[in-house]
C-alpha cells in the first residue's frame, strides 16, 4: 500500500478504499478473498489505528469495518485481564515487534463482539515504503483455540502420566537403605533419558538392601524387561517377593529360585535379571574379611575391586527369571577384604551406547574401576560416581537406558 492510501481521518468510520492501481487492486483483492482475518494498521498515526479489514475479520471477531477502522486493535482484549487472561505478555511482544519494525507471530487472547474468547495466532508483517520506512502493518489472524485446547489437554495428560511414573518409580526402590555396620554402601539410580534429555518411561530397574533375621545382609539389584506402568508393577512385585523370601530360605541362589517361582505368572511374557549377594554373620569387625555368596539369574556379573590387583568379574550368569518354570541359579563365593569394593549394576551400564552405537562394554567398566587413584580408601560414593562419569563420557549427549549401580565397600580400619 502506498502513502497515498493513508486515511484522511483518524476517527471511527468506514474502511478506506484502496487507490486504484493494478498491483494495489490485486493485493487488496487477495486480502479481501483470504479466508483468514486480515487487518491493516497505520503505525505512523497516533495510537496506530486500523485502517482496513477484510470480511473474514468480521466473521472471526463479529466486528465490521465501521466498528473497527480508526481504533487500535487492543480493543479486542478489553476486559480480558480482569477475567484472568494474560494479555500483558503478548501485548508486550507485539509492542516490541512494532517498535523495531519487524515481523513475527504472537499468540494472544481476543474477545469477540458477543463476549466469547478465542486464541488468536497473530502474524504481523511490516510493509516497507520505497525509502525503507514502515507505515503500515498487515496483521493476519487465525483462530487456533481448538489447537491450543488440544495441546493443553495433551500437556495435562502428559503431566498426569509423569506424576504416575514418578509415583511408580518411587515404589520400586526403598526410601532409604539400612545402615549396615562395616559396610559402606552407595547407590546410583537413573531412569532412561531420551535424545532431548527428557526422562523416558518408568524404569524396570530395582535394588534393595536387607538385614536378615539370621544376622546376615542381602543386597539385590535387578532389571525387568520393558518400561512403563506394567513393567513397573511387575518390578514392584518382584522386589516384594524378594523381601518375602529373604531370610526364610537359605542362600541367595535359593532366594532367586523361589522368587522366580513366585512371580512366574506376574512376569507373563516379560523376563527379569537379578543379582543377589548375601553376606553371612556379622560385618562389624573391619579387621577381617566378610564372606558371602553371589547368585545371578541372567544378570551381568558383579565386579570385585581390590586395592592392588586388577578388577575382576565374579559369579555365574544363571537363568533368567520368567521364561523358565524352575530356573537354574548357582551361588558363587565372594569375600570382601578391608579396602575391597563389590560393584553391582544393571545392563544400562555396559550397554550404554555412544553416538556411533559402540557399547560401553565390560572392558571399559573394568578400566574405569582400575583407574581409581586410591582404590583402598575410595568411598563407595566415589566409585559409583567414577563409573557414571565414564559412562557419561562414552554416551555424550545421546540417550541412555535405565541405569542402576550399587557399590558395597569394606572400609580399611
Amino acid at each position: 500500500m502506498s502513502r497515498a492510501q493513508a486515511p484522511a481521518h483518524q476517527g471511527r468510520g468506514p474502511a478506506v478504499s484502496p487507490a486504484p492501481g493494478g498491483l494495489d487492486r490485486l493485493l487488496v483483492a487477495a486480502l479481501r478473498a483470504a479466508e483468514q482475518a486480515v487487518c491493516v494498521a497505520d503505525v505512523s498515526l497516533p495510537d496506530e489505528p486500523v485502517v482496513w479489514v477484510n470480511d473474514a475479520f468480521t466473521r472471526t471477531t463479529g466486528y465490521d469495518a465501521a466498528e473497527t477502522v480508526g481504533r487500535n486493535c487492543r480493543f479486542l482484549q478489553d476486559g480480558l485481564a480482569e477475567r484472568g487472561y494474560d494479555v500483558r505478555t503478548p501485548a508486550a511482544q507485539i509492542r516490541s515487534l512494532v517498535d523495531n519494525r519487524t515481523g513475527g507471530t504472537v499468540l494472544i487472547p481476543n474477545r469477540r463482539r458477543d463476549g466469547s474468547v478465542f486464541c488468536n495466532e497473530l502474524a504481523l508483517s511490516p510493509l516497507p515504503e520505497e525509502d525503507g520506512t514502515v507505515r503500515y502493518y498487515v496483521a493476519v489472524q487465525q483462530d487456533v483455540t481448538a489447537r491450543e485446547q488440544a495441546q493443553a489437554a495433551r500437556t495435562a495428560v502428559e503431566t498426569e502420566r509423569e506424576e504416575l511414573a514418578d509415583h511408580l518409580q518411587r515404589q520400586l526402590v526403598p526410601d532409604r537403605l539400612p545402615d549396615v555396620p562395616g559396610l559402606d554402601v552407595a547407590v546410583r539410580y537413573q531412569p532412561a533419558t531420551r535424545a532431548d534429555g527428557s526422562r523416558g518411561e518408568v524404569s524396570g530397574d530395582f535394588y534393595d538392601l536387607l538385614q536378615l533375621p539370621c544376622g546376615g545382609t542381602l543386597a539385590v539389584i535387578g532389571d525387568v524387561s520393558g518400561r512403563g506402568p506394567q513393567a513397573a508393577a511387575t518390578t514392584a512385585a518382584l522386589r516384594w517377593a524378594v523381601r518375602g523370601v529373604a531370610g526364610v530360605v537359605p542362600g541367595p541362589a535359593e532366594v532367586l529360585r523361589q522368587v522366580g517361582l513366585a512371580v512366574l505368572d506376574t512376569l507373563g511374557d516379560r523376563f527379569a535379571t537379578v543379582a543377589a549377594v548375601q553376606f553371612t554373620g556379622s560385618t562389624d569387625d573391619l579387621r577381617v574379611p566378610v564372606t558371602g555368596d553371589v547368585a545371578l539369574a541372567g544378570h551381568p556379573c558383579p565386579v570385585v575391586v581390590t586395592p592392588s590387583a586388577p578388577s575382576r568379574f565374579v559369579g555365574n550368569p544363571g537363568m533368567l527369571l520368567g521364561p523358565f518354570p524352575d530356573p537354574d541359579v548357582q551361588g558363587c563365593p565372594v569375600d570382601l577384604r578391608p579396602g575391597d569394593h563389590l560393584v553391582l549394576y544393571t545392563d544400562g551400564v555396559t550397554e550404554a551406547a555412544a553416538p556411533d552405537h559402540d557399547l560401553f562394554g565390560d572392558e571399559r567398566l573394568l578400566a574405569a574401576l582400575d583407574a581409581l587413584p586410591d582404590r583402598a580408601s575410595a568411598r563407595a560414593d566415589e566409585v559409583a560416581d567414577a563409573v557414571l562419569r565414564a559412562v557419561a563420557r562414552h554416551v555424550g549427549d545421546g540417550p541412555t537406558d535405565d541405569l542402576t549401580l550399587m557399590v558395597l565397600h569394606r572400609p580399611v580400619p
